[in-house]
């Protein structure tokens, strides 16, 4: 694997290195402008010779290339501090629970973000074989030799006619072969397809223990039917970093060399998370009871003569209980460090006092 850590903002280049030394191949390049192709991706943008990154951070891996984008405000050179800080706030949001399983920052060396994310998996699924993973009933149908389950007539005269011996019958299996074991297989696969040699024969090792489930076409659509119940609520962790991994994954189908997955966060709207939940559980643990903390909220701003009112979404609103309809405090987060410590004019115009 070649692993990079850039930050965002910044390109890699194949004609000369960046502050750190590292420059892209030929090859790697190619590899990420087939990656963007026409339609182009928010990640990153072509450049001559090279590529440069957007607002988006998080991790992204085109084939054997591995380009960590890490957050970036000021010119301080430790990318190791910023790593530490994009967990966190991938933590805070939570988007990786990395305290629940037990990980240190000792994990960290030597592994990018996307790593973190297969180890976080592969020890979901330990926990799940430990105590036990699900079955469910399954319905199937086919030819059988004992009439077990229900006789579908039309089927049986049409297929054992001359076979008085078989019956074709529709009955239902108590099988681990459901959507959540199926989900597991899916994702220990392709970890062990993309991942670096030790975690990708972990992977493979916990195939052997994972029971033979059908393969299954995946989209949003499947997470979103999941229903989680007493037997299936242990498979959250799981289930909520394979939806992660499947939908960002995008196999390289021409030549299969450049399989492309990418985990990567839009920083505007992942700072406004990270200072909504860590604003909110300072000011709940503080003042209990004192405050009621609100993301994305739609306020009136303007109603013409005619018309609908026009309306403005500050980022967080703080009300002061009991007046909860009354805001106490309007908030507009911001990804950047304002120069001589001032705002900017178009920042101020998007405050509104409520």
């Amino acid at each position: 694997m070649n692993y990079f850590k850039v930050y965002e903002h910044r390109a890699l280049r194949t004609d000369r290195a960046d502050e750190a030394g590292q420059e892209l191949t030929v090859g790697q390049l190619k590899a990420l402008q087939i990656y963007h192709g026409d339609s182009g991706t928010p990640f990153f943008s072509l450049i001559n010779n090279g590529v440069k990154f957007c607002e988006y951070v998080g991790v992204l891996q085109v084939g054997s290339l591995i380009i960590e984008v890490l957050p970036k405000t000021d010119a301080l050179d430790d990318k190791d501090t910023w790593q530490q800080f994009l967990i966190s706030m991938l933590r805070t949001t939570g988007m990786l629970d990395v305290e629940q399983t037990g990980f240190t920052s000792l994990k960290l060396k030597g592994n990018s973000i996307l790593d973190l994310y297969f180890l976080l998996f592969l020890k979901e699924v330990k926990y799940l074989l430990q105590t036990g993973l699900v079955k469910k009933y399954k319905s199937t149908e086919g030819n059988s030799l004992a009439l077990k389950g229900n006789l579908v007539f039309g089927k049986h005269i049409q297929q054992n006619l001359v076979h008085a011996e078989r019956f074709y019958v529709r009955s239902s299996v108590y099988s681990y072969d459901n959507i959540f074991n199926q989900l597991l297989v899916k994702t220990a696969k392709l970890i062990a397809l993309i991942a670096k040699p030790s975690i990708s024969a972990a992977a493979k090792s916990i195939l052997f223990d994972l029971p033979d489930c059908g393969d299954i076409a995946v989209s949003e659509s499947t997470f979103t039917r999941l229903v989680f119940e007493r037997k299936t609520d242990g498979y959250k962790n799981a289930i909520g970093i394979a939806r992660l991994l499947l939908l960002n994954y995008h196999p390289d189908i021409r030549r299969g060399e450049n399989n492309v997955i990418a985990l990567m966060f839009d920083m505007n709207a992942l700072w406004e998370r990270y200072v909504y939940r860590t604003l909110k559980k300072k000011l709940n643990d503080t003042y209990p009871g004192e405050f009621d903390v609100r993301e994305q909220l739609p306020s009136g701003f303007w109603k013409p003569t005619e018309g609908h009112m026009r309306t403005i979404r500050p980022d967080i609103v703080i009300y002061k209980n009991p007046e909860k309809e009354k805001a106490h405090i309007v908030l507009d987060t911001k990804w950047k460090r304002p120069a001589n410590n001032k705002p900017a004019d178009d920042d101020l115009k998007q405050m509104l006092e409520i």
